[in-house]
């Protein structure tokens, strides 16, 4: 089924490719399609190989940080840096009350209902304003978290 609606994806969008450019195309669209397709097939499985091996690299570097965990690594070093100073920039780009709450809530390590009780506001505002900043900071940091996840 999975196999089905990739093979449908790639004919589409060879569809697509063929609609917008029908005018620069020489020879039979028959042709045409038959080679995009099969250009696109093998994109696909070069994408699915060059993943698979991306995987194997950073699985072997999780087995790697797990053998030796005191052995520092300078690239996960700039990279965690580079991480921490985007994030910081995402932290201050947050409303004010948004700012202080996930600041008392994920740096200070304050519960939710204390943060409500020194700041005098429900709960749910809290909540809610925690909600909004770990939002904020997924969608600015998105190209960053997947990478993120094989050094943490």
């Amino acid at each position: 089924m999975e196999d089905e609606e990739l093979a449908r994806d790639i004919v589409q969008e060879c569809l697509i490719q063929l609609w917008e450019n029908y005018e620069n195309i020489s020879g039979s669209y028959e042709r045409y399609m038959i080679v995009a397709v099969k250009n696109r097939c093998i994109s696909h499985f070069r994408t699915l190989r060059l993943q698979s091996k991306f995987t194997e690299s950073a699985q072997l570097k999780i087995k790697e940080f797990e053998f030796h965990p005191d052995i520092p690594d300078p690239l996960t070093d700039i990279y965690m840096k580079e991480v921490s100073e985007l994030l910081q920039e995402h932290i201050e780009k947050l409303p004010d009350k948004c700012r202080q709450i996930f600041i008392m809530s994920r740096q200070e390590g304050l519960k939710n209902q204390e943060i409500a009780d020194r700041l005098g506001i429900s709960i749910r505002t809290v909540e809610a304003q925690i909600y909004h900043a770990l939002k904020s900071i997924r969608i600015g940091l998105k190209d960053y978290l997947p990478i993120l996840y094989f050094f943490i």
